[in-house]
């Protein structure tokens, strides 16, 4: 019960509060004043936002993806690149089954996968360019 009475004195202590401000009007142009404000701020951006991958990894990507599709067009194995030279005198304990022996990929489906991941990345640059277009003409 005690509590009740307090909530009760801060609640006509808060309506007696209100009704002794003064209403606030704001100035015809508020909202213009504000939009200004926010447009001073958008040009003078202290943060200026920067790529997740910039410029060189995706050129280290590219000609990484471009080595490996030259690489395995030649028709060498994974395993002949894996295997231990003879000069040295101990024998590994592990050994690499031949899974990767009997695969095989067509000149066709290694184009096809070449320009398929050429255009991924052509189109990932166009849509990037539209975006900041767009960004920055607003």
């Amino acid at each position: 019960m005690g509590e009740n009475k307090h909530i009760e004195e801060l609640d006509a202590f808060a309506k007696k509060y209100i009704k002794e401000v003064e209403e606030e009007i704001p100035s015809l142009d508020f909202t213009s004043n504000i939009m200004d404000v926010i447009t001073e701020t958008k040009s003078n951006a202290v943060f200026k936002p920067t790529p997740l991958i910039s410029k060189n990894v995706w050129i280290l990507l590219f000609s990484l993806l471009t080595i490996c599709i030259i690489y395995v067009s030649k028709g060498k194995s994974i395993l002949e690149t894996w295997k231990i030279p003879q000069k040295f005198k101990f024998k590994p304990k592990f050994e690499f089954p031949d899974l990767f022996q009997s695969i095989s990929i067509s000149n066709t489906m290694l184009y096809a996968c070449f320009f398929f991941t050429l255009l991924i990345f052509i189109q990932m640059y166009l849509f990037k360019t539209r975006f900041d277009k767009n960004l920055n003409s607003n």
